[in-house]
């Protein structure tokens, strides 16, 4: 939930808006796309705190008044606060609820290059423990994600909409494992990792996934993750870089309702920073503890209409080859994204192990999600580079096209043993890793293909 100014935005139904009036407030705006979540201000001449009124469809039933009464009972600094649960009509419920006032992860992630591992851990353990004080509690969340949780200003995570815990659906495995995939979603590509020789970010990613496999609980994941990482702050864009990643968020690219920018009091409106400063690290405490701190496919034609066998063509490399003379030319080869993909993936990781900032700039697109994550992870390497280190491509596959017209291209390939060297000149053996595999989204350039962006295989199309 974003801080700005007041939306235009048509009336809530008439149930909706005479609650707010029995509360002391009427809309400030919409959260969402499907009408069922609003900020409430407190109306003209009134005092009071702003509120959010979310509309569930609920069965009134027998176990209705005690899930109410849990939710209404719950008191937690990472958890919107549930201060009455009213029903509507036949079937519909209301939630009044605390207003948070903040971007959401998904807003924060819009905007910038994916979080830092210390940035994760700085997510996840507030969210992880507002999950356990729901689970000891009798009750589960059923919709965590990356919209569901919102960074009020100073840093503090908040997990919002308790919908789900008020139907009862969902299990405290399951809102687990949901927290655990979007924190995966809001790292970086693990190749970009290996590459660069971030064995610590690597080790974090193997814990996430760890808990996939497993029964995870809170407990589990906040011991998981500060077993291998620190925290960090959390660096949040200016107001302007995230009110256009907001747009994108509220229209969704499959047109599914997601979690939007409602106003926010004037007094609460955070302080612009110079357009010159993209980011600004933001702090959280953690009860004792102190903390610093992707439905359906879209699949054109690939451009200029090559043949359908490109669209689906797989190639293989040599286990031992690295960045071979031939890759150059698989770049301007417009019928070949495949080949191009294996290519960039060889040359891509040639130029991070040497960390190689204008390397990296000559394979990606201007202006890309790829670029500036990239340029941000050569910077953290401080000096550091990986002698030796290779890509393994074993194969390259075209998943599709984007709305956008870019190719996305699912590569599989692993990174081979090198040795790490330190600014200081301190050498480490990194063995070799297993194959992993990522879409490189591709977009055709002047110069041949180029890297736009790196995602997890289920995200390389909308």
């Amino acid at each position: 939930m974003l801080d700005g100014g007041v939306h235009t935005a048509a009336p809530p139904p008439d149930d909706v808006t005479r609650l707010m009036h029995a509360h002391g407030t009427r809309m400030a705006s919409p959260v969402g796309t499907d009408g069922s979540w609003w900020v409430a201000r407190p109306a003209d001449g009134q005092d009071g705190p702003w509120l959010e009124v979310l509309v569930a469809d609920v069965p009134v039933d027998g176990t209705l008044p005690a899930r109410a009464g849990v939710l209404t009972s719950l008191d937690h600094p990472h958890l919107a606060r549930v201060l009455a649960v009213e029903p509507l009509g036949p079937g519909r419920v209301a939630l009044v609820c605390e207003h948070v006032p903040g971007p959401t992860l998904a807003a924060v992630r819009a905007a910038r290059p994916p979080l830092g591992d210390g940035e994760v851990v700085t997510v996840a353990v507030p969210v992880a423990q507002a999950l356990g004080v729901l689970h000891a509690a009798g009750v589960a969340h059923g919709a965590v994600g990356a919209d569901r949780v919102v960074v009020r200003p100073g840093g503090v995570p908040v997990l919002v909409d308790l919908r789900g815990a008020l139907r009862g659906v969902g299990t405290a495995t399951g809102d687990v494992h949901r927290l655990v995939a979007t924190l995966l979603g809001l790292m970086p590509s693990l190749d970009a990792h290996l590459a660069a020789g971030l064995e610590d970010a690597v080790r974090l990613r193997d814990a996430l996934e760890g808990l996939l496999r497993e029964r995870a609980t809170p407990d589990s994941l906040v011991d998981a993750v500060f077993a291998v990482a620190a925290a960090e702050p959390v660096l949040v864009p200016d107001a302007d870089e995230l009110a256009g990643a907001q747009v994108a968020i509220e229209t969704g690219r499959s047109g599914r309702p997601r979690a939007a920018a409602p106003a926010s009091p004037p007094t609460r409106r955070a302080r612009r920073e110079p357009r010159r400063t993209l980011w600004r690290p933001v702090a959280v405490a953690v009860a004792a503890l102190v903390l610093v701190g992707a439905g359906t496919l879209l699949v054109r034609s690939l451009p200029d209409a090559p043949p359908a066998e490109a669209r689906h063509a797989t190639t293989s490399a040599d286990p031992s080859a690295g960045a071979t003379p031939d890759d150059a030319g698989r770049l301007r080869d417009r019928q070949d994204p495949a080949g191009a993909a294996g290519a960039l993936t060889r040359l891509r990781t040639a130029a991070l192990a040497a960390a190689d900032a204008d390397g990296v700039a000559a394979l990606e697109v201007a202006g890309s999600p790829a670029l500036a994550a990239d340029t941000a992870l050569v910077a953290r390497l401080a000096g550091a580079r990986s002698e030796g280190l290779a890509a393994d491509v074993t194969s390259a596959t075209v998943a599709g096209v984007t709305p956008d017209g870019d190719v996305s291209v699912e590569v599989t390939s692993a990174a081979g043993a090198h040795v790490r060297v330190a600014p200081t000149g301190e050498r480490t053996d990194v063995p070799a890793t297993a194959p992993r595999t990522v879409a490189l989204v591709l977009r055709w350039t002047a110069d041949g293909w180029r890297v736009w962006d790196v995602r997890e295989p289920a995200d390389g199309l909308p």
